[in-house]
């Protein structure tokens, strides 16, 4: 009797520490959530004079920091539950030999502080997107290991900072939030007020109106965020989390509904006049699949139409004011020109205002046209696909013959050279580049963690640095311009496989699973917009950092989400024992 209530003893003092360490595991990552989400999209210490620098710096600090604090309660945690998963191996293989009264005292022990306590160390299911995430982690270790500039890929080129410890960062913050944290939805809306501040702020900067001193202001900064490609790369990490939740939600009481709106208001008047055309891009895919995803459900059709008619007057607003007010916006990009111009501003209000009344009628009258609803969001993308694929065979044509579609000729998007896009040709050229000159060890692992530049200045052939060094002079070409393309040239096939597997599996699990959870799924839309957006644009720590949180957010929602289902089941099972 005194050894039971000994063995007992034992086993509530390993309880008690295990759920300790987990405590202090899921505040302290509330913590860092809060830092990342509330903190970090305002941080900078010298204006703008070089506050890309400063963040970079910000997130390795924070991330280095709160490794070292949570490194003690992560390796007791995991220690103790492996320890305990052993001894129930060792106490099963006992049971068998010893006789009944011994089996039911086992048994009894296994069931409960086992199966209770012990039993998430037994029972780990690696979805999809962590199998990836673990394939793209294996991946940045072997590119380290096998590169040819290991101080450079350790941090990071500097300035960027995106090299092996900081990628080994998003990674962990995936993993540590998702498993780790017991999701709170108030935590997760602190992204909503942080980044509408922060939105609203480059609206303003917009008009030429600056809240606070900062230096060397021009049109190439916006915001508390830095550079144009920065802003965006945050903007759509976190927007369509607003823009999805009244999509998702019903129930929505109404002045949340109302505040939904402003903010998703705010949010797409911001990612207009931001200047990133890879913005609006996003903006137009995260929109289609919204209208494929409405077909079915009267409430979502509605509120999607809602949402596109906030879009279309405010596109109409703004080629308004600039007529009234020519010069009043400082700086707008070359596809927002298309969006703010006067046919498609008009073309796009006049439909919206007409699909929204009515579908409304319809709701009204209980009639859902689901057939009609699908065959129109079918029209639309085959629209734009057409569009795009349109604008691509009149690209090529006009490359090869040039000149020969008169006035349109002289549009830089009709014309594929180291110019187009922004450079991005160039850009583009240079990840295939640095990527098809490896062997085929490097063609696996790549060149290193950010070490595109390093390859380029110090390992590639002399035609190609000549001809980086011509057309960006004494600028550092860290990146492609193309996020999958830069990570294929910096860590192979392998690492932009995990990548590529972790990001699309996220997406289809989030929305897909997300049904039943909204924050989920409205974190699945952040991280469909920010892959999009990743295509024209580059990894850097502001986006990259937050779109990881959202990301372990969304996944931190969905596991739960799955626990409940389980255990449901599991009882419902019982019951009909």
């Amino acid at each position: 009797m005194r050894l039971q209530k000994t063995e007992n003893s034992r086993k509530s003092l390993w309880e008690n520490l295990r759920l300790l360490s987990r405590t202090i595991l899921d505040y302290m990552i509330c913590i860092y959530l809060a830092t990342m989400l509330a903190v970090f999209p305002f941080y900078n210490e010298e204006g703008y004079s070089h506050i890309g620098t400063d963040k970079s710096v910000f997130f390795c600090r924070l991330g280095t920091g709160m490794g070292k604090i949570l490194i003690i309660p992560l390796g007791v945690y995991l220690l103790l539950g492996f320890g305990r998963f052993a001894a129930e191996k060792f106490s099963k293989s006992a049971s068998r030999k010893s006789d009944s009264y011994a089996q039911g005292t086992a048994v009894s022990g296994r069931c409960g502080f086992g199966a209770s306590a012990w039993g998430g160390i037994r029972h780990v299911r690696l979805s999809p997107t962590d199998l990836f995430a673990l394939i793209y982690g294996g991946a940045l270790l072997l590119s380290y290991f096998f590169t040819d500039y290991r101080e450079a890929a350790l941090w990071g080129e500097r300035g960027w900072y995106m090299g092996l410890l900081p990628q080994l960062m998003l990674l962990s913050i995936y993993f540590l939030v998702s498993r780790f944290w017991k999701p709170r939805k108030k935590l997760f809306y602190l992204c909503l007020p942080v980044s509408a501040a922060v939105f609203l702020m480059g609206c303003l900067n917009r008009f030429g109106i600056y809240s606070f001193g900062l230096e060397f202001v021009n049109v190439g900064y916006i915001s508390t965020i830095g550079n144009v490609n920065w802003y965006c790369g945050y903007a759509v990490s976190v927007m369509f989390a607003g823009v999805a939740l009244p999509w998702l939600c019903e129930r929505l009481k109404t002045w949340q509904r109302v505040l939904l709106m402003l903010y998703t208001a705010i949010g797409y008047l911001s990612l207009i006049l931001q200047g990133s055309d890879s913005g609006l891009i996003a903006l137009t895919v995260v929109m289609l699949v919204l209208l494929c995803m409405s077909t079915g459900d009267s409430s979502r059709m509605l509120t999607f139409w809602r949402e596109m008619t906030i879009l279309s007057v405010e596109c109409l607003g703004i080629y308004v004011f600039r007529k009234l007010v020519p010069g009043g916006i400082n700086f707008v990009g070359d596809l927002a020109e298309i969006f703010i111009c006067g046919p498609v501003s008009i073309t796009m209000t006049v439909v919206s205002v007409f699909a929204l009344i009515f579908v409304w009628r319809d709701k009204v009258k209980n009639i859902h046209r689901e057939k009609l609803y699908r065959i129109l969001a079918l029209a639309a993308v085959l629209g734009s696909v057409a569009v795009m694929l349109g604008v691509l065979l009149l690209g090529l044509i006009n490359t090869l013959h040039p000149g020969i579609l008169g006035k349109l000729s002289e549009n830089d998007l009709f014309t594929f050279n180291m110019d187009w896009g922004s450079h991005r040709g160039a850009t583009w050229w240079a990840g295939f580049r640095c990527f098809a000159e490896q062997d085929i060890l490097h063609k696996l692992v790549g060149v290193g963690p950010d070490g595109m530049w390093s390859y380029i200045s110090g390992g590639a052939s002399a035609g190609f640095t000549a001809t980086v060094e011509e057309v960006f002079g004494s600028l550092r070409l860290t990146n492609a311009h193309n996020e999958w393309l830069t990570i294929l040239a910096d860590t192979g096939i392998l690492g932009v496989t995990g990548y590529a597997g972790m990001m699309i599996c996220g997406i289809r699990e989030l929305l897909q699973g997300g049904q039943k959870n909204p924050a989920a799924a409205a974190c699945g839309f952040c991280l469909l917009a920010y892959v999009v957006n990743g295509m024209f644009s580059f990894q850097q720590s502001m986006g990259a950092g937050t779109i990881f949180v959202m990301f372990g957010i969304g996944m931190a929602f969905l596991n739960e989400r799955r626990k409940k289902d389980r255990h449901s089941q599991v009882s419902t099972n019982r019951a009909f024992s």
